[in-house]
């Protein structure tokens, strides 16, 4: 596995040396190079003395849709910006995917059989408002959801000695927009998603953080403390060791699928090279 990981960090370094700085997002201060980064429309974005920096880190784990039982992942961010000048930058990326299949939850092991899969998600492409209320522990936030239903056919070919030699995904996507809004109660420890015309999804939370830190959608690992946004070679391992998955195969995290494929591959561990320092 070790070896699989030095590879692929190789062949991510080899592909940075084609890619433009233009790519970067180490200073976190121009989502619009990712379509996933959903804005608000309460501020100017001109260069400017930022005062304060706010940001709000959650991660959860989805277990009913209504009333059916289901296996899914939260993972949504939130960044305020207060300038010098009375104007203010918001910025916020929200991703929830889930399925009603409990035999094979989003996060599994890969296996070499050939299966059918069907899974739901839910990204903030617009939002309205994001706000924590500390002294009660709960943040909101609304706006524009896109919402996704995809049931993807995947064929795995084998060689004699049963080692997995090609994979074949077909998918078949339906898309949808609708209001919603995200709300985290009970001191940081549950979420509820209500989107209109939709069941409402709820679940616990596992990790959340307050921090007065700049925005970075790059920075997965824990190490110390969290103290800084720098994106490190340890995150670019984190997302190595999930190279490959896709929901229903492997260790999949949407929060790291920046091209929005369902799949962890090349291009999302580039991205994440490319930010490290």
């Amino acid at each position: 596995m070790k070896k699989t990981i030095v590879a692929l960090l190789l062949l991510a370094v080899i592909a940075l040396s084609s890619l433009s700085f233009s790519v970067s997002f180490a200073s976190a201060r121009n989502p619009s190079i990712f379509g996933f980064f959903a804005r608000f429309g309460n501020g100017s974005w001109h260069s400017n003395r930022p005062d304060s920096l706010s940001l709000v880190r959650i991660n959860g784990l989805i277990n009913q849709w209504g009333t059916t039982s289901v296996n899914g992942s939260l993972s949504a961010q939130a960044k305020t910006t207060i300038f010098n000048v009375s104007d203010s930058r918001q910025m916020a990326l929200v991703n929830l995917i889930w399925t009603t299949n409990n035999s094979r939850p989003i996060n599994t092991i890969k296996t070499a059989e050939n299966f059918t899969y069907t899974f739901y998600s839910a990204r903030l492409s617009n939002a309205s408002l994001s706000a924590i209320d500390v002294g009660s522990s709960n943040f909101f936030i609304n706006g524009t959801w896109k919402l996704y239903n995809v049931t993807t056919i995947v064929t795995i070919t084998t060689n004699s000695l049963g080692q997995i030699t090609n994979i074949q995904r077909e998918a078949d996507t339906k898309v949808g927009t609708a209001y919603g809004e995200l709300t985290v109660t009970d001191n940081w420890t549950t979420f509820k998603l209500e989107i209109s015309g939709v069941a409402p999804l709820t679940g616990a939370v596992t990790r959340s953080r307050t921090c007065l830190m700049d925005f970075n959608p790059f920075k997965f690992s824990d190490e110390d403390g969290v103290t800084t946004n720098r994106v490190t070679r340890t995150d670019v391992r984190t997302v190595g060791r999930a190279y490959g998955s896709m929901p229903g195969w492997g260790n999949y995290d949407q929060s790291m699928d920046f091209n929005s494929n369902y799949r962890i591959d090349i291009a999302d561990l580039c991205t994440v090279a490319a930010n490290a320092l």
